[in-house]
Parts: C-alpha cells; structure tokens; sequence
C-alpha cells in the first residue's frame, strides 16, 4: 500500500499542486477595454429588463393612477411633483423619498434654505407616476454594436396620457404652491405658463419649473441659476404670508 496523506487520500493525490487557469486571451482583454470605454449607464441586460417594463406600464397606470404624496410635517402649504420615481419599487432603497439626493438639495440651497430637512418642513413631495414607466427603447443606430458611443442615457418613458390622468386626482385646493418639475409635469396639468412662470387654479399657484437633477442643462447657466433662485425664494415667502393669514383669521 502507497503512503496515506493527512486527508485519507494517498500522499501523491493529497501532495498534489493545483493547476493552474489560462489567463484571458488578447482578444478578450481588448473587447474588455472596449466596453469599460464606453461606461454606459446602465448594464445592457438592466436595459433591457426595463424596456420591457416600460411596455407593461399601462398595467402598472391602472393598479396605482393616483400619487403618492409624502409629508415630513402636517399641514405644509406647498407640494414639489416631480415626474417617476428612478426605478423600479424593489431597486429603490428603504426609506427612500421622492427627490431624495442632490435634486432635493439643489432646491433646498434654490429655496435659501439650511438643507433638505428645512425644506420638507414647508413642502410636501410627490412623483405624478408614482410607479417606475421603463427605460426608452433605443433606436438600432444609437446601439453601441453599431459602434455608437458617445450619449448612452436613454431616459425614462413617461406617458403623456397616464401622466394626465394622475394629474386630474390630485386636489389642488390642499396647497398655496405645486411645484412643477419638467416640461412633461406641466403639460401633463395643461399648463400654458413658461417656464419659472406661475398659473392660478383657484387658490394654487402651479408653478412650472427646471427639474433640480444634474441632467438639465438649465443648470450650467448662471444666470438660469439666479432666475429660478429668486422665483423659488418669492414663491415661499407668497405661501409664508398666506400661512400667516390664515392662522391671524383662524385666531380671530
């Protein structure tokens, strides 16, 4: 009998050195560099999962039309409506908040405010869909086999209809001020104001606005910056003073 190693095997199998795996071939490597090149913002196979979930989403408009509204403090007399939330409810994180992010903190530094807290404080938040619409399909000749490579964020779906229809439950009548942020929340509300420009609906003052995401290009203008500054800034003290107004009366 050959001699047994430590495990029970014989001493030549248990002695045995490990073999060695062939490194990667050239060709696999350079096809690597390829795509880390191209840092596209999402995995393709998460891409197209959320295509897909953009063509259910006439199913996800008729289980939850209505917005979700989030309240950090009763009774606050303004409402930020952003567009969706940024991905689908199981990817999101716990806790998480509409605008939560840099969005929230460019409006609260917008607003003249310390941070996001101060913020939430005066305002109730809000996505109009308030489930994730999918990813745009990308058109073939923007695809990176097509050797594109330059803007590879697609952006969201968001359907103009459903969008309408979750505007028309809201009620309005709960708020001084709605922030409106993104082209696409203003029309979906029929508003004909431009943009940083306010429409009345009885007593709200819908008020059509840049979304705060780094993604505008409105934002690279300093002087967009001192605009939207200085509207948001007017818009608070406006509601301030009716909140005032209404609790002198409420005391008389």
């Amino acid at each position: 009998h050959g001699l047994e190693g430590v495990d029970g095997r014989p001493a030549d199998l248990a002695m045995a050195p490990a073999k060695s795996k062939p490194g990667p071939s050239r060709k696999v490597m350079k096809a690597t560099k390829r795509k880390a090149a191209r840092k596209p913002s999402k995995p393709q196979a998460l891409k197209k999962a959320l295509v897909r979930l953009a063509r259910r989403g006439a199913a996800l408009a008729k289980r939850r039309r209505k917005p979700h509204i989030f309240s950090e403090r009763p009774g606050c007399a303004g409402l930020v409506l952003g567009q969706a939330p940024p991905g689908p409810r199981s990817s999101l994180p716990r806790g998480w908040r509409p605008l939560a992010g840099p969005a929230e903190q460019r409006l609260a530094r917008l607003a003249g405010l310390p941070g996001p807290a101060e913020l939430w404080a005066e305002f109730d938040r809000a996505n109009l869909l308030s489930w994730y619409p999918g990813l745009k399909e990308r058109s073939a000749k923007y695809s990176a086999a097509n050797g594109y490579s330059l803007h590879q964020s697609d952006g969201d779906v968001f359907p103009m209809e459903d969008a309408r229809k979750a505007a028309a439950t809201l009620d309005l009548d709960r708020y001084a001020c709605v922030l409106l942020l993104g082209s696409g929340v203003a029309r979906a509300f029929g508003v004909k104001a431009g943009l940083l420009e306010a429409e009345r609906r009885g007593g709200c003052r819908l008020l059509a606005f840049p979304h705060p995401s780094g993604v505008s290009h409105f934002w690279n203008e300093p002087a967009n910056v001192q605009r939207a500054a200085r509207v948001l800034k007017a818009s608070l003290r406006w509601m301030r003073k009716g909140r005032s107004s209404g609790l002198r009366a409420g005391a008389r």
